[in-house]
């Protein structure tokens, strides 16, 4: 007797057989799917900037699950599903250059599959993390457009206004975090999306919007030391604003819990910086050193030492106790306060120098050593509001020295370019045209304002007349320079600087923009020119820009609107100041009555 075919014990057999063919696969993904949430709940709950251990054990765990199912089981319904979370798992970790290569196999290999926005975004991620920001750009833009279903859409709008950001394209950055804003789900996202707008906000000088865009984060935030970042950020945008006594206010409400999350010392530095602001530069000082005593050996030491310095220097104008307080930092590890407070060090010791030198017998070596402190203030001390000053000194003691011109000039570029003053710019360049009349110095003046300010007025119309009949009668009024001895800054006094010089990459770009300043070329130690090389290098570089540049067409980098001037007190920014801000354009160094001296743009 045959056995039918039918009947509920056939069931059983094809159970059996889906178990012994099924389960070791689906066990598998399961464990894949397991581990993977595991890696972006341990990643959440992670305080390090980086990807967490945790995290990382996790994902790896996955990428060896997700691989087995590739190989054991290619042909699954459910590979596309271990493909994407394998490349997932492999952005998770941080390897984001393997996690493109897999990305991009992905969708070759399955361009089918649900997960190909998903997969898309993350790629885009991928890009963003290796700061390749143009690529990067172009896949956000993609999926905003073609997958309008996708899932993770504040993701897209959060991570595409973070790219913006890190290019300062502050307005495009803005319109994303608005995007991220009104699509955001949670308290978390929505706090994100508002802090990172009021960062962007201050970047372009909006601190009035940006205080209180602050206050929505907070109000959104739920997260004891976001709350507490962004408070101190909202402290120091009403410093900006000089609104002082809120500030202080402000920062005493929320010490305690910085005390909480032990982290007093960041509020302490804000605190103290407007006091300083404010007129109370010995408290601030005092209270720097109290910071320094409590907190040894930490960023926030080196940090109050740094400005216990500069506040000497800046605010006081006791350049030996400003010294002596930067040496200090020489003994500690290498950090961002150490160099820093050795470049501002070596910049006192040569204005020491420098200020020596303006006794010096000549009238114009007094002159030059006084055009150099100018140059020193505003170069290697970042006091630009000091170097105009003492450009203006230069001006009015030394009307005959042709270290005057040279100062007016310095002081049209730092009034345009680092105050953005256009009125007064203007002003500037009319005043140089007419006293400087008949010397490079005025061609100068004019031709920079018109490539700076991308006007075609009555100046560009002077500096055309001036390049087609160049006119050179006004260089005999100025006493020639002083020959030029060994530089201050390329070669600094070496009985103060001990073990941690300035690297000779930095000594070399200052040198450069003190050569551009002064009029000049300037070429590395090792790679000197003879003085007739350089000015037929001068004035070939000079003539060839004369000729191709299109002045009438040429237009003034665009300014971010501003709802507020942001207060600042002169000189005292109350935080490391960067390596120095762009020199001007250097001006031609004359060779024969026939050049024409044209500023090269910058």
């Amino acid at each position: 007797m045959r056995l039918s075919i039918s009947g509920p014990w056939v069931l059983g057999l094809i159970l059996v057989a889906f178990l012994t063919t099924g389960c070791a696969y689906f066990n598998t993904f399961y464990l894949a799917k397991k581990y993977y949430k595991e890696g972006q709940k341990a990643q959440e709950r992670s305080a390090v900037a980086g990807v967490a251990p945790e995290a990382a054990s996790r994902y790896d765990m996955t990428i060896r699950q997700c691989t087995k199912v590739l190989t054991d089981y290619p042909k699954s319904k459910w590979a596309d599903d271990a493909a994407f979370l394998l490349a997932a798992a492999t952005y998770g970790k941080g390897d984001y250059l393997t996690a493109i290569h897999r990305f991009e196999d992905f969708h070759q290999t399955y361009p089918e599959s649900p997960f190909r926005p998903e997969a898309r975004l993350l790629q885009g991620l991928s890009r963003l993390k290796r700061r390749d920001y143009a690529q990067a750009d172009s896949i956000f833009i993609e999926v905003d457009g073609k997958y309008p279903k996708l899932k993770r859409r504040w993701d897209l709008y959060f991570h595409a206004g973070e790219s913006r950001a890190a290019q300062r394209e502050y307005a495009a950055a803005l319109d994303w975090y608005a995007r991220a804003v009104a699509v955001a789900s949670g308290r978390r996202q929505n706090s994100d999306a508002l802090r990172r707008t009021a960062d962007a906000l201050v970047e372009i000088d909006r601190a009035d919007s940006a205080v209180k865009v602050y206050e929505r984060a907070l109000r959104a935030e739920e997260r004891s030391t976001y709350r507490l970042d962004i408070a101190l950020r909202r402290a120091e945008a009403l410093r900006d604003l000089g609104r002082y006594a809120e500030a202080t206010t402000y920062l005493e409400e929320w010490r305690p819990n910085a005390i909480t999350l032990n982290r007093e010392g960041e509020l302490m530095l804000r605190l103290h910086d407007v006091q300083a602001r404010t007129g109370r530069v010995e408290e601030a000082i005092e209270g720097y050193r109290r910071l320094v005593e409590l907190h040894p050996n930490t960023l926030t030491a080196y940090d109050a030492q740094f400005r216990i310095g500069y506040l000497y220097e800046s605010a006081l104008g006791d350049y030996d106790a400003a010294a002596q307080e930067y040496e200090k930092l020489r003994q500690g590890p290498p950090s961002e306060f150490q160099s820093q407070a050795i470049r501002r060090s070596q910049g006192l010791d040569a204005l020491r120098q420098y200020r020596e030198r303006i006794e010096a017998d000549t009238t114009q070596a007094q002159a030059r050593a006084a055009f150099l402190v100018a140059e020193l203030y505003y170069f290697q001390l970042d006091r630009p509001d000091s170097a105009m000053l003492q450009y203006e000194t230069v001006e009015r003691e030394f009307p005959n020295s042709i270290y005057a011109p040279k100062s007016a000039y310095a002081r049209l570029w730092i009034t345009a370019v680092d105050r953005g003053d256009t009125v007064r710019a203007q002003a500037m360049t009319d005043t140089m045209a007419v006293r400087y009349r008949g010397t490079r110095f005025a061609e100068s003046a004019l031709y920079f304002w018109t490539r700076w300010s991308g006007r075609t007025d009555a100046r560009s119309a002077l500096l055309d007349s001036l390049i087609a009949n160049p006119d050179t009668t006004g260089a005999g009024r100025f006493l020639p320079e002083e020959p030029d001895e060994a530089d201050l800054l390329a070669q600094p006094d070496t009985t103060r600087v001990k073990g941690s010089d300035l690297p000779p990459e930095l000594i070399q770009s200052l040198a450069a923009r003190r050569a551009a300043l002064l009029g000049k070329s300037y070429t590395p130690p090792s790679d000197r020119t003879s003085p007739a090389d350089s000015i037929a290098r001068a004035r070939a570089d000079s003539l060839a820009r004369a000729t191709a540049d299109s002045i009438q067409t040429a237009n003034r980098p665009p300014r971010a609107p501003a709802d507020s001037l942001r207060a600042s007190s002169p000189d005292s920014s109350g935080s490391a100041p960067p390596v120095g801000p762009t020199a001007p354009p250097p001006v031609a160094e004359p060779s024969d009555s026939t050049t024409i001296y044209i500023t090269p743009t910058r």
